[in-house]
């Protein structure tokens, strides 16, 4: 049937096909980065707005168009990261009101709105630029305006339209010279082609995924970046999130002017995302605070990131990927580049993307309620082949750390993979033998590695290093759930459950289950979790710590603090176990990890 119309479920969906390319292609678009400022952090940046972006709209329940779409507008707003990510906000915003009252919206309505999003966006920049993400912006919408009434559905819209914004895209190094002289064209706006790419994908295909296969890019392009960090003027990207009342965006834009540039005032009347680069983000933030409240600020050096960024462009540094049993908090994953293969999960007959398609919401609700127990799928050898073709685009070598191979067939499609791409790339895969927040922090340290420069050889020895000296406590509200994954025996699952034992689990050397402890309530197997982590943690060096938890936030919270307080850490981060892991773990399962010297 011909998609004639958007509802808000295929809003959703559509935005997040199109956030998963747009993260897809993170890596070539700050490898294009000179303008605003030549710091290489546009690819980052849009991929966490879109991040956030994409999670807004998993948890958006709502079946109008509008409904989603003020999702979309709220976690922009919230997530937005550097000047091409609030530009993505406000257009976001603009959105929202253009589909205000909508239950669904046919390819007039559509077309309206993208017009209302253009203008916006533009509106929200002090000193609006062409040959930016915003002509781009502009000249796609102008296409969905003169194309909707001679196309019969929105594939079709969006597929000549894409081709009107990739046109556009092409020119932007005759609109700014600085793209001309780099020899690129303008990252911001790239990442918003990319962004419609994915749209596109999903509307043709009907299916979300992790790496797009029909639109994988080869080869990709490096900015010529001549300028010193010395040469940029102002050296803090200052960015600022207020919610307040009746906001005049216009006065805070002019008190804000001379302060520096790049400056972009998003939002409404009660949210607002300011973004501008000043010498003085203090002063920033004091006129910010004047308008109510700061919910989340920050600044950035960009004279560090513009040296990190150019310091050699002919070096190239070792990509690391890893699957999703891999645990660590989301933005770690897009921060470091971390490049992931998901599992799937399933349901039945109904199939979920690990940490792409399922919230951890969702996730435990429909394994509350489904009258089946989820199943999890191992990524299969080509699953890997297409993320390693990917990473060989920029790297001629990557490190890819796979969960236990002592519990999972992954590892061997990791390696069988690897053995296939052999004459494109260089892979070394290490075999974990762990999973979870153990795993992320195994996965953390190599990329943090990897980042400052470390080469294959020596960066194998320090993910060896990590394997046997990282540790992971967990525990289990029931053994039901490690029964029905069949991890446990239905009657040690039995006996357990009658005399109301909590295990407290780590992996040994070779990556397999084993009992260290027994509690017979909550408190106490949370307790004796605490104190095992706790001595066995103290007296190292570079301590790093981690809490997750299956569906347990309260639980893990407590945890982390008390060992926060014990060990007198800075801080002890806590994510959620990712669905492939919570299927076997149930919820109410927290785990704690550490590595250190």
């Amino acid at each position: 049937m011909p998609i004639t119309y958007i509802d808000g479920p295929r809003l959703k969906d559509s935005v997040i096909a199109g956030a998963q390319r747009l993260i897809q292609m993170q890596e070539q678009l700050n490898n294009i980065n000179v303008f605003p400022v030549p710091d290489g952090d546009t690819g980052t940046n849009m991929a966490l707005t879109m991040r956030s972006v994409a999670e807004g709209a998993l948890h958006c329940k709502e079946a109008s168009v509008h409904a989603v779409s003020v999702a979309l507008a709220d976690s922009a707003l919230m997530g937005a990261r550097g000047n091409s990510g609030a530009i993505l906000a406000q257009f976001f915003q603009g959105l929202s009101e253009g589909l205000s009252g909508k239950t669904r919206a046919d390819m007039g309505g559509f077309a309206s709105a993208v017009s209302v999003a253009a203008k916006l966006s533009r509106e929200a920049i002090a000193e609006p630029r062409e040959g930016t993400i915003l002509t781009v912006i502009h000249d796609w919408a102008q296409s969905i305006h003169d194309t909707w009434q001679r196309v019969a559905d929105f594939p079709t819209l969006i597929r000549a339209s894409l081709q009107a914004a990739t046109e556009s895209l092409n020119r932007t190094p005759e609109k700014l010279k600085v793209l001309a002289r780099a020899g690129v064209v303008d990252a911001g706006a790239q990442g918003f082609v990319h962004l419609l790419e994915g749209i596109l994908h999903f509307m043709q295909s009907g299916k979300i995924e992790r790496i797009a296969r029909g639109i994988l890019t080869f080869g990709n392009a490096r900015a010529q970046v001549a300028e010193e960090p010395e040469q940029i003027t102002f050296q803090y990207c200052t960015q600022a999130f207020i919610v307040g009342k009746d906001i005049d965006r216009h006065a805070l834009r002019e008190r804000l002017r001379p302060l520096g540039d790049s400056m972009i005032v998003a939002g409404s009347s009660e949210r607002v995302r300011i973004h501008i680069h000043s010498n003085d983000p203090e002063q920033v933030f004091a006129v910010a605070r004047e308008y109510g409240e700061l919910v989340n600020f920050k600044q950035d050096d960009m004279r560090s990131q513009h040296a990190r960024a150019h310091h050699d462009p002919a070096a190239q540094t070792v990509a690391v990927i890893t699957d999703s049993a891999c645990d660590l908090p989301a933005d770690d994953f897009i921060r470091y580049n971390i490049h992931m293969v998901p599992v799937a999960v399933a349901f039945g007959n109904k199939s979920y993307v690990d940490k792409v398609t399922i919230t951890d919401r969702d996730f435990y609700e429909l394994l509350a309620t489904s009258p089946v127990h989820p199943t999890t799928s191992q990524p299969a050898p080509g699953d890997f082949k297409q993320v390693y073709l990917h990473v060989a685009q920029n790297h001629r070598e990557a490190i890819a750390i796979i969960l236990t191979g002592a519990l999972s067939g992954t590892l061997q499609a990791a390696q069988r993979a690897a053995q296939a791409v052999h004459k494109d790339i260089t892979i070394r895969v290490i075999d974990s033998r762990n999973v979870c927040i153990a795993q992320g922090l195994i996965v953390q340290a190599a990329a943090e590695a990897a980042e400052n420069g470390m080469k294959l050889d020596e960066l194998e020895k320090h993910v060896q290093w990590a394997v046997q000296n990282v540790k992971l406590l967990f525990t289990v509200e029931t053994m039901d759930y490690l029964v029905r994954g069949g991890r446990v025996s239905r009657l040690r699952g039995g006996l357990a459950g009658l005399l109301k034992i909590r295990p407290i689990i780590t992996l040994n050397a070779e990556g397999r289950p084993q009992v260290v402890a027994k509690a017979f309530s909550r408190d106490q197997s949370h307790r004796k979790l605490i104190a095992l982590a706790t001595q066995a943690a103290a007296g190292k060096r570079k301590l790093r710590m981690m809490v997750a938890h299956a569906n347990a936030p309260e639980a893990a919270a407590f945890l982390a603090e008390q060992l926060r307080r014990r060990l007198e850490l800075a801080e002890v981060p806590v994510t959620s176990v990712s669905p492939a892991l919570g299927v076997h773990a149930g919820p109410g399962a927290v785990a704690v990890a550490f590595l250190g010297e």
